[in-house]
């Protein structure tokens, strides 16, 4: 105590001296929390973007989401559309329509965030005589996987599109290789490194493509006759949203892990979104956890909703 004291010059009164040591505690403290990219006095790097100090928790730093509204385009009181997704820029939306024989997938796009939403327009890879649903992007917006039950005797199936660019020409459609078999298949998540979530019948498998078939999850899957539709998978694998009628009504449930290699813990409600009133499915979440995108059916039909943050 008496070598700190002289050292702050506060060695004639310990008052003086415990809050110099204070002081001295405080400033070191702050220096530890440096956040990732900060550089010291000599210029180098202080943080590799590892420390827990910079970590916050998402609620605390985006805050609560925001009231979900219908989006124009795609809450139409005449038909149902479900099966939402967006680009990871949130400037392209492709949704479900449901027909007489099935659903067609239509685009929608616009200039920025507060602009409004073009008209949807179908996709050409839809067909008359089957279903075209659930679709889901790739990290880079260049790959749109959807399911089809295109080939009759396989049931839905899961297909791909792709594109040279952000706004240029889809391909045709192609079967995507390991996740499909002689039963439905449907809601393709990708995410890093070729994995996957898919909903197989009703349940959630998962898998890694070349690396065999998806295989069922039971932290994530409920036991029958609960069923679940609608997986989403951040692009780093580690936190998935679905729907799930385990506690009756379809509601949003999310589960996080650590590392890719870690088990997936029991999946939590989301109640957010639970004031919208109906059944809550179909979620999605922006790269920046600002948009959560969603499907309801409280007006009589399903609808398309979006919340922000």
């Amino acid at each position: 105590m008496a070598t700190a004291c002289h050292l702050l010059g506060y060695h004639h009164k310990m008052g003086r001296c415990l809050l110099g040591l204070a002081l001295l505690a405080s400033a070191c403290s702050a220096k530890l929390a440096d956040l990732p990219g900060e550089t010291d006095d000599a210029g180098m790097g202080t943080d590799s973007g590892t420390t827990t100090d910079a970590a916050m928790p998402d609620a605390f730093v985006l805050g609560v989401w925001g009231a979900a509204t219908r989006v124009t385009g795609a809450s139409s009181p005449a038909v149902a559309e479900d099966d939402p997704t967006l680009s990871s820029t949130t400037l392209e939306i492709v949704f479900a329509v449901q027909g007489a024989m099935g659903k067609d997938l239509y685009h929608a796009s616009r200039t920025s965030t507060a602009a409004a939403w073009s008209t949807p327009a179908p996709l050409a890879l839809n067909l008359t005589t089957s279903s075209e649903e659930t679709p889901r992007f790739s990290a880079d917006d260049l790959t749109l996987h959807f399911a089809s039950n295109r080939v009759a005797t396989n049931g839905l199936d899961i297909y791909r599109i792709t594109r040279p660019a952000v706004g240029g020409p889809w391909t045709a459609p192609e079967l995507v290789t390991g996740p499909n078999s002689t039963g439905n298949e449907k809601w393709f998540a990708p995410c890093a490194g070729g994995r996957y979530l898919v909903i197989v019948g009703g349940d959630i498998a998962e898998g890694t493509l070349g690396m065999g078939v998806p295989t069922n999850n039971a932290a994530l899957s409920a036991i029958a006759p609960a069923s679940e539709t609608g997986t989403f998978l951040t692009p780093d694998c580690l936190t998935t949203y679905f729907a799930s009628t385990r506690s009756g009504p379809n509601r949003i449930y999310t589960s996080t892990r650590a590392t890719i290699m870690d088990p997936w813990p029991a999946p939590t409600l989301v109640n957010d979104f639970i004031a919208i009133g109906g059944n809550q499915e179909d979620p999605w979440v922006s790269p920046d956890q600002r948009t959560f995108l969603l499907a309801s059916d409280v007006l009589g039909t399903k609808d398309v909703y979006l919340s922000v943050r």
